[in-house]
């Protein structure tokens, strides 16, 4: 085991996610009456965990990830609230070597502090395995299907997040990129090592960056991934082996970092069929206020 664990739990998605009712995938815009709503979030061991109610019952401790989509609940807390669920499941995507089932169902009435969600679409899934490995329980996973259509913003140096109303202000050292969606936050404007690939946003990844199968071939890395220091990361789908290593340096827009700790992710881990290269996690964005606009598909970065 990492004597510095990475928890890669971004990246869930099922089968019938897409194929669900619009009333499901399309979270309602339901702000309070002031500008901003904020939220605080304990960042520990590298996550985001916040206290969240549903339909009038918690609170409940859940991380803040951008990479889970739709949401998730954990099984035994879906069965000690009676969250109904499908009685199949399907096969949920991510890090790991197991076979995780998820089922699909709704959260109700979902309050993240001041904000009322409404009714939001989740996987019923068993988290037993994530919760052991960070040392924290962990009853659900707040992802796309409440941040889609929102303004979002953490503030990891004061440990908040925020849903604004309307575009906030941004300072004149920030730097703001488009995205596109495809199951995670997608950059195209990120460069590694002088070479342009396809990064992904993550608050879900405890880790600085890591590098899928393809991104490590696509950056001639094979050799650096192979003599790396073996590592051990989790994921939906259990635990797997990856190796560790450094970059140069990671440029995102007109940000740059240089000698960046990086995670080789292999073949046979989950992450095969990632659409991303590069996946950028919380180390890398904790000096850092980081701003999500989905309506206008743009991420901001301040210091």
């Amino acid at each position: 085991m990492d004597s510095i664990p990475c928890y890669s739990f971004g990246g869930m998605t099922t089968k019938w996610a897409r194929s669900l009712p619009i009333v499901f995938l399309f979270c309602t815009s339901i702000f309070s009456q002031a500008k901003v709503v904020e939220v605080p979030f304990e960042f520990y061991k590298n996550e985001l965990f916040a206290e969240v109610m549903i339909d009038g019952k918690g609170p409940f401790m859940m991380m803040l990830d951008t990479g889970t989509d739709p949401s998730a609940i954990d099984l035994a807390t879906a069965e000690t609230i009676g969250i109904k669920r499908s009685a199949k499941g399907v096969a949920a995507s991510g890090g790991g070597t197991d076979k995780n089932l998820a089922f699909k169902c709704k959260l109700k009435n979902v309050e993240l502090g001041d904000l009322k969600a409404g009714t939001i679409a989740a996987g019923a899934i068993d988290l037993s395995k994530l919760s052991d490995r960070i040392g924290k329980h962990i009853d659900g996973i707040i992802g796309y299907s409440l941040f889609k259509g929102r303004i979002v913003q953490f503030d990891y140096p004061h440990s908040v997040v925020r849903c604004y109303d309307s575009a906030p202000e941004y300072g004149a050292g920030a730097t703001t990129l488009k995205f596109r969606y495809n199951d995670n936050v997608l950059l195209d404007d990120v460069w590694v090592n002088g070479t342009q690939v396809v990064g992904s946003l993550d608050t879900g990844s405890s880790g600085a960056v890591q590098l899928s199968p393809k991104g490590v071939s696509r950056l001639g890395l094979a050799d650096a991934a192979a003599k790396g220091e073996v590592r051990t990361s989790m994921g939906y789908n259990g635990s797997f082996e990856n190796r560790s290593g450094k970059l140069a340096s990671v440029k995102i827009g007109g940000l740059t970092v240089n000698d960046v700790d990086v995670l080789y992710f292999p073949p046979g881990s989950g992450h095969d069929k990632a659409p991303w290269d590069i996946n950028i996690g919380n180390v890398f964005m904790q000096k850092y206020v980081v701003t999500i606009d989905y309506r206008a598909k743009t991420v901001t970065f301040e210091r």
